[in-house]
């Protein structure tokens, strides 16, 4: 969603560009002999400047107007100059959204980097007089065992070399105090169960949550809030073979990895690229909300959910309704949650019954 708003930032930069363009081409000619008619010219202007908005708008007007002659190359010109600039954000930006999917694959190989170095740390403790420890962890020992884990590692530098002392002062302040992790050390011969259960509740209340480690991850990635609950579900993910009796392994980069791309891409191309087909399905479904006075970021989300309703069959309607909200949290306004629900369920209920929404598969569970 971000590169999404950036784009939507740069493009109304490039837009008032244009009508400087065009301004400029209406002001005054200090150095000519003729005289110089000012209300002629700033009239031109406006005309010229109320054209140029119509003929850009997402809703243009119904009203018939023939560009005069005389402002045809000017607002051309000035055309050209939008879409370009336009032209060359999108491309930008689309490349940085992508880019930002490899930071999301990196910052998963840092936190299980951090998992295993925990327990290296745990194992050579000097002081610890507890019956277990997350050394001692089989899921863990699986994983350090993983060569692509390895490869990854050295392949993309992870690695804690310029934060020497952060893995042993987390060990300490937020490991070794932890309630939950203490009376999983008070305990010997854990079932697969248990060492997936002290996994699951590190990730998510301690990695994820304290103040030493949320504070270093979001220095590599000013992302990192927005991609939390992807990082917890990517590292559940590679736990969780260890209770089937499978390799523990790293997500593969090159196969799934490659998906998120394309979905990501999907979904930026179509945000912006059918803007004004999504918004011929959303505008009806405001009832008497002001669309200028929707935040932008509300306008993202709304057509984010409706390009992944439309475009992916397999994805639950409800799951994406409580994703996009999920996101509003942090990034819109207080009421956007309560706003975008209302609007996305009237809107998908409608859309499925005119087939425009078709789901298959697990995408049929909320559905029936």
């Amino acid at each position: 969603m971000q590169s999404l708003y950036a784009y939507k930032q740069a493009k109304g930069a490039n837009f008032q560009i244009a009508k400087d363009f065009i301004a400029d081409h209406y002001l005054p000619d200090l150095n000519s002999m003729e005289y110089q008619d000012k209300e002629k010219l700033e009239g031109m202007k406006k005309l010229a400047l109320s054209i140029f908005e119509d003929q850009n708008s997402i809703i243009p007007s119904e009203d018939e107007f023939e560009t005069p002659s005389e402002m045809r190359l000017n607002l051309a010109q000035a055309q050209q100059l939008y879409t370009e600039k336009n032209k060359r954000d999108f491309s930008y930006y689309k490349l940085k959204a992508l880019k930002e999917v490899d930071k999301v694959y990196e910052q998963y190989l840092t936190i299980l980097q951090l998992f295993v170095l925990l327990a290296k740390e745990a194992e050579e403790d000097p002081k610890k007089n507890s019956k277990s420890h997350l050394g001692k962890n089989k899921i863990l020992i699986e994983l350090a065992k993983d060569e692509e884990f390895e490869h990854q590692l050295l392949k993309r530098s992870i690695s804690f070399d310029e934060e020497p002392g952060f893995v042993k002062r987390f060990y300490k302040n937020a490991l070794l105090v932890n309630n939950k992790y203490i009376e999983y050390c008070d305990r010997v011969n854990h079932t697969g169960d248990e060492e997936m259960a002290i996994l699951k509740y590190m990730i998510k209340n301690i990695i994820l949550k304290h103040e030493d480690s949320v504070n270093f991850l979001e220095s590599e990635n000013i992302y990192f809030t927005e991609d939390r609950e992807t990082l917890r579900s990517m590292t559940v993910h590679t736990f969780t073979p260890y209770l089937e009796a499978k390799p523990v392994k790293v997500i593969d980069l090159d196969e799934e990895w490659q998906e998120k791309k394309d979905f990501l891409s999907t979904l930026f191309n179509d945000c912006i690229q059918d803007e004004a087909q999504l918004l011929r399905h959303i505008m009806p479904k405001l009832k008497n909300w002001d669309y200028d006075r929707i935040a932008d970021t509300d306008k993202i989300l709304l057509r984010m959910a409706l390009v992944e309703m439309m475009e992916y069959e397999t994805i639950p309607t409800k799951v994406t309704i409580n994703e996009i909200i999920e996101i509003s949290k942090s990034h819109s306004t207080p009421r956007s949650g309560q706003f975008i629900n209302g609007v996305l369920d009237t809107l998908s209920k409608e859309l499925v019954a005119q087939g425009i929404i078709k789901k298959s598969g697990r995408g049929m569970l909320d559905n029936k």
